[in-house]
């Protein structure tokens, strides 16, 4: 999941031109400790308490709040809307690197400048916002704010909440014929199947063995669920070790006047968008299901996702109740799609309570007809060079599912072995890189006590080769 930031380089602005200079953002609060050891919120609120005695309780929780966003929810990928006071512009920024520590009180985290000279006039309030004197950086709380980033880095202008102007162009319609033009290997028969059991059921999770296309179907399914690529109403989000009810259903975030204000996450955010409009479809794609604690995260959410508990009757008081709010239920067009990864076994196993609220369907290693011809109408590569591709990857998995220490769910996913559209190098190039920087270092992990199988597979998948 993409995520959205705003924050301020100095009060005066007096790290600007260092931060564009050297593409880097930077937070500086005085910590004395190394970030390593601040890798939940209560480690960085007992260092704080610790080494900051003049500060007040209320002044930690917020210094809290904002060293975690940038050192644990920051991510790769995220953008960030900076104030440029020196410029009286704002800048965007895209996260491109971990952060890292200059000295024991400053953090950095590098970063790609898209734009430096955006009206801040140009941006509607929701996303520009003003940061009180106790703020240097919170996250944008906007549904549509990724899209809004988008248009505004290629117009300059913020499109606006609803994302409703000339410059966005109206979606086109998406259906199950699209998932296969996307370059889907599943049978569209079978694509239809998960349609029907997403309608029916509400929830339904992809699970399978890495490289079987789960988020990238996940995705898809939702986008021909709701009838097109509508940002509005497909959201998707990751479950992750650090993810809390608070984050993910409702919790207490700091405001830009220094109070505390009672916010609504992701998932109640699409609750409401579905609630105002009941007449159209909506669906949270939830990547990495069992890569955090889902019942934790879910708390009551779990009981109201049952698709026959989806009414007034059933609805449930939450957590952090708003005054003279109302019992909690979910709207029925509002439906789930999840991922989960059956071969990491340091995940979290998911408890029987939520697998009986969410249809499984098992993805698998297709490597047969439609991958051969993707790769010979759309990558240009000879028949024989992907019978041969298939062969040997097929051989592979055979080993994999027979090892009792393996299984089926540790098997080679089509994904690692199907080659961009419109590649420019030669197959067996691509091949061998493949080989030896994606699937070889995958096999030393399965067979990590027996390295001398791991490297006899991966050998196999490149002897003889003619066409290398």
């Amino acid at each position: 999941m993409t995520n959205v930031y705003k924050m301020r380089l100095g009060r005066g602005g007096n790290w600007e031109d260092q931060a564009i200079g050297e593409s880097i953002i930077r937070i500086g609060f005085g910590i004395a400790a190394s970030l390593s050891k601040m890798s939940q919120k209560s480690e960085i609120e007992w260092i704080l308490k610790r080494d900051s005695k003049q500060l007040t309780q209320k002044q930690i929780k917020i210094r809290t709040f904002q060293i975690n966003l940038f050192v644990n929810e920051m991510t790769e990928g995220d953008f960030v809307l900076v104030d440029l006071k020196t410029r009286r512009k704002t800048a965007v920024g895209r996260i491109v690197g971990r952060y890292f520590q200059q000295d024991r009180d400053m953090a950095l985290r590098p970063v790609e400048w898209l734009r430096l000279d955006i009206d801040s006039n140009e941006l509607c309030e929701d996303l520009r916002g003003p940061l009180s004197n106790w703020w240097t950086i919170s996250e944008v709380q906007v549904v549509d704010a990724v899209v809004r980033i988008e248009q505004i880095i290629a117009t300059g202008k913020d499109p606006g909440p609803s994302g409703d102007t000339e410059t966005v162009p109206e979606a086109s319609s998406y259906a199950v014929e699209d998932i296969v033009d996307d370059g889907c290997f599943v049978e569209p028969e079978r694509i239809s199947n998960m349609l029907k059991r997403l309608q029916s059921k509400k929830n339904l999770i992809l699970q399978g063995p890495p490289g079987t296309g789960k988020t990238w179907l996940a995705k898809r399914l939702a986008w021909a669920l709701v009838g097109r690529k509508d940002a509005s109403r497909v959201r998707a989000v990751q479950f992750h070790p650090n993810l809390s009810y608070e984050d993910f259903v409702r919790g207490w975030r700091p405001s830009s006047d220094g109070t505390l204000d009672l916010v609504d996450g992701p998932f109640l955010e699409m609750v409401k968008a579905a609630n105002r409009d009941a007449e159209d479809t909506y669906a949270l794609v939830i990547e990495e299901v069992n890569r955090g604690n889902p019942a934790q995260i879910l708390g009551e959410m779990l009981t109201l996702l049952e698709a026959d508990k989806r009414n007034p009757d059933n609805a449930l008081e939450l957590t952090y109740k708003r005054q003279g709010e109302q019992g909690i239920y979910l709207p029925p067009n509002l439906h789930v799609v999840g991922t989960m990864n059956i071969a990491d076994r340091s995940l979290a196993l998911v408890d029987l309570a939520l697998r009986r609220r969410f249809a499984f369907v098992d993805l698998v290693p297709e490597i047969g007809k439609r991958w051969k011809d993707w790769g010979r109408d759309r990558c240009g590569f000879d028949e024989s060079v992907l019978s041969d591709i298939q062969d040997r990857v097929s051989n592979l998995n055979e080993t994999i599912e027979s090892d009792s220490k393996l299984g089926r769910q540790f098997q080679i996913g089509h994904s690692y072995v199907t080659p961009p559209p419109g590649i420019e190098t030669d197959p067996g190039t691509w091949y061998r890189d493949v080989v030896n920087s994606e699937i070889g270092p995958l096999l030393d992990e399965y067979w990590f006590d027996e390295p001398s199988k791991a490297r006899r597979e991966q050998e196999k998948l490149l002897q003889g080769l003619d066409w290398l």
